[in-house]
């Protein structure tokens, strides 16, 4: 089993009126021929306090950002805007969530 740093994003959220950035780091894991995504972020909510998001098996990076954006909105977020960052270690332009 190898796992290494595969990429990273950040993504934009509202909730409550009070914008949050996420930093996400996304590992790769690999195993025999399979490669599976992972990645993991938290925030604090004055409401439940620490929230905790968990990524896994994703199949590629659009699959990791859907599966988050899918757990924002299941906790009241509203996911707004994403950037990567590329090979250079610069960040690519922000882009507009899709809804999902």
């Amino acid at each position: 089993m190898n796992i290494r740093e595969f990429n990273r994003f950040q993504l934009e959220a509202t909730k409550l009126g009070r914008n949050v950035v996420f930093q996400i780091t996304v590992f790769e894991k690999k195993e025999r021929n399979k490669s599976r995504l992972y990645a993991e972020t938290q925030c604090y909510d004055p409401l439940q306090h620490l929230i905790q998001f968990v990524i896994r098996d994703a199949s590629d990076l659009d699959n990791v950002i859907e599966m988050f954006a899918k757990q924002l909105l299941h906790r009241g977020f509203v996911p707004v805007k994403y950037r990567v960052k590329n090979g250079d270690g610069s960040w690519d332009a922000w882009l507009q969530v899709p809804e999902y």
